[in-house]
């Protein structure tokens, strides 16, 4: 027990100290970014201030100059940072992946169980820094007003990098559950592991917007809701799926399978396949309620109306009071709400 209690630990102590050393690079980053703002800020200060003074006088000439050269500078030294950054969150995932396989698989053999803990790692460090571009300045003893404003800004600054950041993981966990499915191509845990890192990665490129708990209030980069955004997103699902696929091949009789196909249809806005799959569940688990409740919404929303109040009665056998929350979504649908 206090083996496994000490690998937890140096586990999650592993995942801080990546953040952190992220954090801080994007800090520096930004430092960089700033310094150069504040000297063409002071510059313009300058030449406003005594613009007339400067102007019948060569001195001008040289100020207007240095200003070029100041804006020219941080325009090349931009196009390198960025690429500096990038080749740095890549290696400092690869330093991840190193630490993490010596902690451990020092010793052990490289097969299925490493390639899943390596893509576990990674999909662990991913949820980590989720949602962390509106906290990489966060001041707690500042006011809400300003709480506020500097998670806008946080997020305006940092939501590419984090971004960036996630997809290089989420990436190289597939590409591991790929590794497993290669080894054992036939084996169904090998292919729902791989679908389910898909889901994973496609997630990167969901509407915000669409997501449950997703703050109303809080300012989203309007990149993430754009249709390269959703291309992408559908590019990645529709893998996903074809994973799906080939474990209700095997196991056509697993709810869990339906409800994953489900799930990627509605995703990829497919109510009629969508349907099929409720449907399919329906006939192996009746008195499922979640997929009665589901299943009766997405009738309603096609106007299949007759079916869904079909749904309605069966639910009103099992739970009244989801039924009656069931038949105020036909009222709304209805009234074309």
């Amino acid at each position: 027990m206090q083996v496994i209690d000490g690998a937890l630990h140096r586990d999650r102590q592993l995942l801080e100290n990546t953040c952190k050393t992220l954090y801080s690079l994007l800090r520096t980053y930004t430092v960089i970014h700033g310094g150069f703002f504040f000297l063409m800020g002071g510059q313009l200060g300058y030449l406003f201030l005594h613009f007339s003074l400067l102007v019948a006088t060569f001195v001008l000439a040289l100020h207007l100059a240095g200003l070029l050269v100041t804006v020219c500078s941080y325009a090349s030294l931009r196009i390198y940072l960025q690429a500096k950054k990038e080749e740095r969150m890549r290696g400092l995932v690869d330093e991840f992946e190193e630490e993490w396989t010596a902690m451990f698989w020092a010793e052990e053999p490289r097969d299925r169980n490493y390639f899943e803990s390596l893509s576990n790692g990674c999909c662990l460090l991913a949820e980590k820094v989720s949602g962390q571009e509106y906290r990489v300045y966060h001041f707690s003893f500042f006011g809400e007003m300003l709480s506020s404003l500097l998670e806008k800004g946080s997020c305006w600054l940092h939501w590419k990098d984090l971004h960036f950041f996630r997809k290089i993981l989420l990436e190289k966990a597939v590409m591991h559950y790929i590794q497993i499915v290669r080894l054992h191509p036939i084996d169904l845990e090998a292919h729902a592991m791989l679908a389910n890192g898909y889901v994973l990665l496609s997630g990167l490129y969901v509407d915000p917007r669409k997501m449950e708990g997703m703050e109303e209030e809080r300012w989203i980069p309007p990149r993430k809701y754009t249709q390269e955004f959703k291309q992408i997103f559908r590019q990645i699902a529709e893998r996903a799926i074809e994973e799906f696929k080939i474990l209700n091949e095997y196991a056509p009789e697993d709810p869990w399978v339906h409800a994953q196909l489900a799930y990627s249809y509605c995703d990829l806005q497919m109510p009629l396949k969508e349907i099929k799959e409720y449907e399919t569940i329906l006939e192996l688990c009746p008195d499922d309620e979640e997929t009665l409740c589901r299943l009766g919404k997405l009738y309603f929303q096609q106007g299949l109306n007759a079916k869904g109040l079909r749904m309605y009665e069966q639910l009103k056998q099992i739970h009244p009071q989801r039924a009656e929350q069931l038949l105020l979504s036909y009222v709304a649908f209805a009234q074309g709400n």
